[in-house]
């Protein structure tokens, strides 16, 4: 007879793949219980391809989650691209967008295979005491109608057969574009199949090569091929090439889903003519069909939540899959741990759908187009060459698909304003400060990591000149009406000072808000555009995105901000 075992749990996450695995670091880190299953063996999965590309807003992110270093050890550097067309090296078309310049400290993707993201991810995970189970599989779940901390019910069950009942406040499905969440939550999954059976199949394999193609360590290539779509060259880690193109229709009729590797190399081979290829070792190869999907909802009945393939699937055209997911995961995971943690209402929770909903239905109508023009066909409202037309859109698409472009619709987080140039639901720019009596500059995101709190930056401008502002926002900050005396302390402050300074509170006339940093030439101002003269106070969300910003000496629209979703000190 099985063995059954009960157990309670904070967030059940099932799916140990990158997105469940990066959402069980953020979470355990917080102190929250979490439990994540996975239903297939990762030691099996050692040659698996998958995922391959982080891009620079991926980059920051895992930055201020303490991971940054750890992948940049592993990973290929990649800053530049070529582009050949009939063996000709050409400019300003496929991947050429990756080599111009970015607004940020983070100026290039990181081509690590995922295999090692996941690694990475998921010792990060177990050291700070996150259960990650392999071999285990969902079974059903319920949501109970009484109240109850722990409102969920999941019936598991390991490979041997032991059966598992875990209760637990949330449950996430991050278990891929077949989601056995999504499913038993019947949560819509809208979107069809590519129609086009000569648009339909794609190759992409990892392995070790030899080639004449100049550039081939570059970083990135793209090869337009007459018969094979736009190829796609991509330096990996630990030696690897990522070589990736269309099958031609008549050898998808002639082989089908029973295509073989010797096949596969042969198209390879094929397809980056006329340069050389030889295969030495061949790691992993998958024949694959393009469709675009999208949940109704990332959320429902409030205790399910879903993110990365669960809740949108798409090619891999633009390496976005993994980005993606990436940037559901570090969404969900600060909302998740404030609301766990008491500090946020779920009003907090209730944007994540919205927000990152929105985000995948704009990639999904973008790869309808990339994924037909990289097929070398070209897609409904376009005319003239497919692999010029590529080029164009890439370029046109540069900032969405690196990140630095993804941004979010005002809602209770993210409210509207005229005081930074940088708008609220916007990435908040990573510029260099100096701490006190420092030569050397640090990055603003290094001060603002990600531990699930608000950061209040206050940008104090030239204290000369901006001083009866600041005294303002003291003088509200110290008093009885001050939002610090009944909220909880679900944000930290820091103050940016432009100018260079000795001692910050002699500096500003008052006490500091916070650690103090110097804007020594005023650049980070200039940047949040924010005049010095008048300075300014900004909410910057865990995720990077700035949520909020007023005048200095505005502290009590501040506080009707962190009040509409910030809980109330316990008495």
């Amino acid at each position: 007879m099985a063995q059954n075992t009960n157990m309670q749990v904070d967030v059940l996450i099932c799916g140990g793949g990158p997105v469940g695995l990066l959402l069980s670091y953020q979470l355990a880190r917080a102190g929250i219980k979490t439990y994540t299953v996975e239903q297939y063996d990762k030691s099996t999965q050692g040659m698996y391809g998958r995922a391959c590309v982080l891009y620079p807003r991926t980059l920051e992110m895992l930055d201020q989650l303490d991971l940054g270093e750890t992948l940049a050890q592993i990973g290929f550097i990649g800053r530049s691209a070529v582009t050949f067309h009939d063996g000709k090296r050409i400019n300003g078309r496929g991947w050429g967008f990756i080599s111009k310049p970015l607004d940020t400290f983070f100026d290039y993707c990181l081509n690590i295979r995922q295999k090692y993201s996941e690694n990475v991810f998921r010792d990060a995970a177990v050291g700070y005491g996150s259960t990650i189970h392999s071999n285990t599989k969902l079974i059903g779940f319920s949501i109970g109608e009484d109240p109850s901390d722990y409102p969920v019910t999941a019936e598991l069950q390991e490979n041997g057969g032991k059966n598992l009942t875990v209760q637990s406040k949330y449950i996430i499905g991050a278990d891929g574009g077949h989601s056995t969440v999504r499913t038993i939550a019947d949560i819509p999954f809208i979107g069809d199949k590519v129609k086009d059976e000569s648009v339909l199949h794609w190759i992409r394999m990892d392995a070790l090569v030899k080639t004449n193609m100049s550039g081939a360590r570059l970083g990135f290539g793209s090869i337009e091929s007459p018969r094979h779509g736009n190829v796609l060259w991509i330096a990996e880690d630990h030696g690897r090439t990522r070589i990736g193109f269309a099958i031609p229709p008549e050898i998808y009729e002639l082989h089908g889903e029973h295509i073989t590797e010797e096949v596969v190399k042969e198209e390879a081979i094929k397809a980056v003519a006329p340069f050389e290829l030889e295969f030495v070792t061949v790691d992993w190869w998958t024949l694959y069909s393009i469709g675009q999907r999208v949940a109704d909802s990332f959320r429902t009945k409030e205790r399910i939540l879903l993110a990365g393939d669960a809740g949108h699937t798409h090619s891999s055209g633009a390496a976005q899959g993994m980005n993606t997911g990436m940037h559901d995961a570090v969404n969900l995971g600060w909302k998740l741990t404030g609301v766990l943690k008491g500090w946020f209402t779920d009003a907090v929770l209730e944007t994540y759908s919205n927000e990152r909903r929105g985000v995948a239905q704009q990639l999904i109508a973008l790869d309808k187009t990339m994924s037909t023009l990289i097929s070398g066909k070209m897609p409904p409202g376009y005319s003239g060459d497919a692999d010029k037309t590529l080029g164009d859109v890439l370029k046109s698409s540069a900032q969405f698909t690196m990140g630095l472009g993804v941004h979010y619709e005002t809602n209770t987080l993210n409210m509207e304003s005229s005081v930074s140039s940088v708008q609220p639901g916007w990435r908040a720019p990573d510029v260099l400060v100096r701490r006190p009596g420092s030569k050397i500059p640090i990055r603003l995101n290094q001060v603002t990591k990600n531990h699930g709190k608000l950061w209040i930056v206050v940008f104090a401008g030239s204290p000369l000149r901006t001083l009866s502002k600041l005294q303002a926002l003291r003088e509200y900050l110290d008093g009885p009406q001050s939002f610090t005396t009944h909220l909880t302390e679900a944000f930290t402050f820091i103050t940016v000072i432009a100018g260079p300074g000795l001692q910050s509170d002699e500096v500003l006339g008052m006490e500091r808000f916070g650690d103090a940093f110097y804007d020594v030439d005023e650049t980070a101002h200039v940047r949040y555009g924010i005049v010095a003269d008048e300075g300014a106070v900004l909410v910057i969300r865990p995720d990077g995105i700035l949520g909020f910003a007023a005048g200095l000496h505005e502290g009590p629209k501040l506080a009707q901000y962190l009040e509409s979703f910030v809980t109330q000190k316990s008495l």
